[in-house]
């Protein structure tokens, strides 16, 4: 599990050599925050690219799974929550590594749902903001996300 601050992801990465890490499932949390004007963060990167696909390109032998990123540390194990467990929204090019990690939220105990590709953290990492901004309104982690179905 990569989850490190934005800034020094790659430097992680770098410590722990990709090619220890090749072939095998990393899981990205990380946000692309950037504090320069102070809090509450905006995203260093967004758009036409995301810090998911940063992080595949720095780990290319690596299945990168974004997942984690949308909730607060406190509730990554365990969320409970009125109304069920919350939705957890993934991402990756590699399916059996969505697979892989799908197993391990369930048995985390949330719900998941897998949005695409890769590419699709250029989604989760601007919800994520929605997290963190309602983060600095209340000063709670206390929070997640559901998507309503019919």
């Amino acid at each position: 599990m990569l989850y490190t601050i934005w800034t020094g992801a790659e430097n992680a990465i770098r410590l722990a050599n990709p090619r220890n890490l090749a072939g095998k499932v990393v899981i990205d949390t990380t946000n692309p925050l950037d504090f320069s004007e102070g809090i509450p963060p905006k995203l260093a990167v967004g758009h036409t690219d995301s810090a998911g696909e940063h992080i595949q390109r720095w780990l290319p032998d690596s299945h990168v799974v974004k997942a984690f990123n949308i909730v607060g540390s406190p509730h990554m194990f365990k969320p409970e929550f009125p109304g069920g467990p919350p939705d957890m929204f993934i991402c990756g090019n590699d399916d059996q590594a969505k697979a892989t990690v799908t197993d391990l939220l369930k048995a985390f105990g949330w719900s998941v749902i897998d949005i695409g590709d890769i590419e699709c953290a250029r989604y989760l990492e601007p919800l994520a903001m929605v997290w963190i901004r309602h983060f600095f309104r209340i000063n709670s982690v206390d929070h997640a996300f559901k998507l309503l179905r019919k």
